[in-house]
């Protein structure tokens, strides 16, 4: 059997041995994947990464100035420690997702600095969704909880650091920016919002305010110069009435705590703000029923007001101004830590919770108002599904 074999090995074909042509097939076959091997060893360096203008005039300079390229220890994180796995299969999967880049690399996508920075977003974005559905891996390379020796560090550092390893928090829920600057997080949503803005509202039945707006009793007062009566804050849903070119009437329906006249809530017992009312609009309020909470023993009154608002600043896109929520509270609250999902506190924790945080949210007025409404509204008792369910979007 073995003669036979051995006999078939070195048969020769029309011109060589079988033997002959495994020998230089398999030679052949080490010298490919060497060759292989190595080229993609050499994509992985530092030089060939920053080759191009693209990476030299824009991450390469942020990186240079970061604790991954200069440290007291001497110790050099490249671009491939973070951005290239080391498992083979992963690494080879990401090599063959480069070739989108080198496609936008020949179509010029971001081979200026302006274009760089209007995609910077985005760009960091993927970055960002690649590392936390690989739990970090690449910066556990380098990083692990189980060994930091906490005690050495800062108080404030190691209490987030335990915190983070007993919840589970990967490391770039902390840690963006960490070697290249940080995109502008609102520029997202300022460009949902613009284009909300620009639609306008279409002729729904419904709508929602997008900013605060003034609320007047009749149309010729609406029509005059001056300030309303009341004042209808961002992402107040509106029941559409009657229109008459730049605005339109319509019924806000909400709560009233009894003893509380000057302000309209989305909800009973929630400290979501609908409508602020002057002394003529108090009076134009309409009470339908009343109800006690036999939680807090406090009254609360079903309520409705008439009015007159200008269309501008209006919505009918209900997909489109939840989306707009939802980026916003990406946009402000995942930079610094991973952030939790709306439902994980009450409507009215929120509140506090948000305040707490108002020092690190580069936000104005409105912006903030509106932040705090959405998280309101898809909070633990008032999502969609919840025994108080305020019809909110997650």
């Amino acid at each position: 059997m073995i003669g036979r074999i051995w006999h078939w090995f070195w048969k020769p074909t029309s011109r060589y041995g079988w033997g002959g042509i495994l020998i230089v097939g398999g030679v052949a076959g080490v010298l490919f994947w060497g060759a292989f091997n190595t080229f993609m060893e050499y994509t992985n360096t530092l030089e060939f990464c920053v080759s191009c203008h693209e990476m030299e005039q824009t991450v390469y300079a942020e990186y240079k100035e970061s604790v991954h390229y200069r440290n007291a220890a001497g110790v050099r994180a490249v671009c491939s420690d973070c951005h290239v796995p080391k498992p083979w299969v992963p690494k080879l999967v990401r090599k063959v997702q480069a070739s989108n880049e080198l496609f936008h690399k020949v179509m010029g996508t971001i081979d200026t600095p302006e274009k760089f920075e209007a995609k910077r977003l985005e760009l960091a974005r993927h970055v960002w969704a690649s590392m936390e559905a690989s739990d970090s891996r690449e910066c556990r390379n380098c990083h692990a909880y189980e060994t930091m020796d906490f005690h050495k560090q800062r108080k404030k550092s190691r209490e987030q650091m335990e915190k983070a390893m007993k919840e589970g928090d990967t490391c770039i829920s902390c840690h963006k920016g960490i070697a290249h600057k940080m995109p502008d997080m609102s520029a997202g949503y300022k460009a949902m919002y613009a284009d909300l803005m620009a639609a306008g509202p279409d002729n729904s039945d419904t709508l929602y305010t997008l900013t605060t707006s003034d609320l007047f009793l009749d149309r010729d007062a609406a029509k005059a110069e001056g300030k309303g009566p009341a004042r209808v804050l961002g992402l107040t849903k509106l029941a559409v009435l009657e229109r008459d070119g730049d605005w339109i009437k319509v019924r806000i329906d909400g709560w009233q705590q009894d003893g509380v006249d000057k302000l309209i809530y989305a909800l009973m017992s929630q400290r979501i703000f609908s409508v602020a009312l002057g002394g003529p609009a108090i009076q134009a309020v309409q009470r339908h029923e009343s109800k006690v909470n036999p939680d807090t023993e406090q009254t609360w009154h079903r309520v409705s007001i008439d009015g007159w608002v200008a269309k501008a600043g209006l919505t009918g896109n209900e997909k489109g101004i939840w989306d707009y929520g939802a980026e916003m509270y990406t946009g402000a609250c995942s930079v610094c830590h991973s952030k939790p999902a709306p439902d994980h506190y009450l409507a009215n924790q929120w509140i506090g919770t948000l305040k707490s945080m108002q020092r690190f949210i580069t936000m104005d007025k409105e912006e903030y108002r509106f932040l705090q409404k959405y998280l309101q509204f898809n909070a633990k008792d008032t999502a969609p599904g919840s025994a108080h369910g305020g019809g909110g979007h997650g």
